[in-house]
């Protein structure tokens, strides 16, 4: 039963890794549209895009818990999605999201 016990754990810490490293992905593409260029025509549509991308509290806390295992901090290297998922962790990632609204809404004149 101990072989069983220890597989079903391998196996529950491989699809952790697996499901992390797509929210991960989209973190990360999220970010990627911080510098592309604003465009005012879309302005609206992208602001609205951008507020459901942020992450809400459990989840920032879910994404910052992961640092604590030491395997995650690997496995975030090697994939190299543990940068994305840090700033989620931290807050940073909203942050930057309200710094981009805040640029478009600034440069495209919106209130």
């Amino acid at each position: 039963m101990r072989g069983g016990g220890r597989l079903a754990a391998v196996a529950c810490g491989i699809a952790a890794v697996v499901l992390g490293a797509g929210c991960a992905q989209k973190y990360a593409k999220v970010e990627e549209s911080f510098v592309q260029p604003i465009n005012c025509s879309s302005a609206q549509s992208d602001i609205a895009a951008l507020e459901a991308d942020k992450v809400d509290k459990a989840t920032q806390a879910a994404e910052g818990m992961k640092f604590a295992l030491p395997t995650m901090i690997i496995m975030g290297a090697i994939t190299g999605t543990g940068g994305a998922e840090y700033e989620v962790g931290t807050g940073e990632y909203n942050r930057k999201i309200d710094e981009r609204i805040g640029n478009i809404k600034s440069t495209c004149k919106l209130d």
